[in-house]
């Protein structure tokens, strides 16, 4: 089998982008920045603390966490189930950009509006509208990538992305503590389980504070950031096609894409493995602040924040860092070392503050109880290893969909990765809750409850690092110019075939 670029190849190539317009590309990255302070102020840091505090007046603690992971595993469904069909819409369209600014505006709105009434069911709806918005907006953005940047540049083009994207996880941190050093001290109430009962009593009407205006900045400080975004501009190739034939030939094209990635060994082994490694990081964001504050110990939120701050800083660092290393030795291999990061993320994090041990020492009138616990500050390491996991995984994710997918199906392909995606953020939530569930039927504490939850995620991460290791990279033929689904690559499939 011919391993030379062939007219198909050709013919993909001339839909992508010839240059590379650094001017351009700062303004396409706003809108990264302004998406990834959504991921950090709203989904990891307001959004679960805002709905557990609102729903414990109604509930326990425990069930609280279960229907609200249930809200979050429906959202997702949402995502997985009609992802593909918008980008194949936006495949055949030829244009992303127009449709990455509508999305933007139904999420800005929805988040904006959770501030209005404090009320459990109208945050949890509005919250699904906005995430869904959210990870749509995610997936077209991502698929612009080959109408921005050139071939060769487009690994060092998502690492400055990448990079630059993290400072909005550090705005929706310093966000977090602005509107937590407004208030008073009792207007503040963290998610921390060592103060909650885990039972099966109602809790009381607890003050959500300034949490609930964290939507109303959040919304503001989306617009703002985006503008730039209004100004970039992307190579289009646009069909002509009315909306209904747009849509008819979208989803046949949908069909066929889907033929072929079942046909390719590349392709389901990276879908699965993301599967995998999507759900366990998806699961360590969402649930970040109980976790450090229900089992770690930490029991002060600006600590709390400190320790994702001190994360995302390195993130930065490691964002640079992942182009080199995903320019020089592929997806695969950059893929693989981010997903032992967050695995020994997760280590560190199931050690930190761990009672393990308790003796009973006679003091010569009495016994004294003597609880041995590792040091909770060891979190930082696992602070680190998250901060080189965050800056890489969805760099790599999108570039490995780029040497999969054909130019003039990636909206497609980004849509299947979002199936994959959001199934795992559909199972994680449940998974983990579900976890939490069995450790208080075990009667074991919050503490090692959160652990026994935590050891389903490192099962996740190892799971989806073999399956990605199985890949047969074929990354120095997409760097070539060849594209999917490369001929010859599994000469013996592919002839048998």
């Amino acid at each position: 089998m011919t391993e030379e670029i062939t007219n198909k190849d050709i013919k993909e190539t001339a839909l992508e982008s010839k240059i590379t317009d650094r001017r351009n590309s700062f303004l396409w990255y706003s809108y990264d920045l302004a998406d990834t302070f959504f991921s950090q102020a709203v989904i990891s840091l307001a959004f679960t603390p805002f709905a557990m505090l609102l729903g414990v007046s109604k509930w326990s603690y425990i069930d609280t966490f279960v229907i609200v992971s249930i809200v979050m595993a429906g959202s997702n469904l949402l995502v997985a189930l009609l992802g593909p069909i918008i980008g194949a819409v936006s495949d055949t369209l030829g244009k992303r950009k127009i449709l990455v600014i509508i999305i933007a505006s139904v999420m800005v709105t929805s988040t904006i509006l959770i501030a209005v009434w404090e009320n459990f069911w109208w945050a949890c709806g509005l919250f699904i509208i906005a995430n869904f918005m959210y990870q749509n907006g995610r997936m077209l953005y991502d698929s612009q990538i080959p109408f921005i940047a050139q071939t060769e540049d487009r690994s060092t083009t998502q690492a400055i992305g990448g990079a630059i994207a993290a400072f909005g996880s550090i705005i929706g941190v310093l966000v977090g503590l602005v509107l937590n050093g407004l208030g008073s001290a009792e207007k503040w109430t963290p998610i921390n389980t060592n103060i909650w009962e885990l039972a099966n009593e109602t809790i009381p009407q607890v003050n959500t504070g300034n949490l609930r205006y964290v939507f109303l900045a959040s919304g503001i400080i989306i617009i703002l950031i985006s503008i730039p975004y209004l100004f970039h501009k992307e190579t289009e190739n646009p069909s002509g096609l009315k909306p209904k034939e747009n849509l008819k030939k979208s989803l046949g094209s949908l069909k066929d894409s889907l033929k072929t990635i079942v046909k390719d060994r590349n392709s389901l082994l990276f879908f699965i493995g993301w599967f995998f490694l999507v759900d366990a990081a998806n699961t360590t964001i969402l649930f970040m602040v109980p976790v450090i504050e229900g089992a770690v110990g930490v029991d002060n939120s600006t600590l709390t924040y400190i320790i994702i701050l001190s994360g995302i800083l390195l993130s930065i660092v490691f964002g640079f860092i992942t182009g080199r290393v995903l320019r020089a030795k592929g997806p695969k291999n950059t893929f693989l070392i981010s997903g032992i990061a967050w695995m020994a993320a997760i280590v560190f994090t199931m050690l930190a503050g761990l009672q393990y041990k308790t003796e009973l020492v006679w003091n010569g009138w009495s016994y004294n109880t003597i609880i041995y616990v590792i040091p909770w500050w060891i979190m930082f390491f696992g602070a680190i290893c998250i901060g080189i996991g965050f800056g890489s995984i969805w760099i790599v994710g999108r570039q490995f969909i780029m040497v999969l997918a054909p130019p003039s199906k990636l909206a497609q392909y980004n849509g299947f990765q979002k199936i994959a995606g959001r199934v795992s953020a559909i199972a994680s939530p449940l998974i983990f809750s579900g976890m939490m569930v069995l450790g208080i039927k075990m009667a074991l504490s919050a503490n090692h409850s959160f652990r026994i939850a935590l050891a389903s995620i490192l099962l996740f991460f190892i799971i989806g690092e073999i399956l990605v290791a199985l890949i047969k990279d074929p990354y120095k033929r997409y760097d070539k110019g060849e594209r999917a689904p490369y001929i010859g690559l599994y000469d013996k499939q592919k002839s048998e075939e």
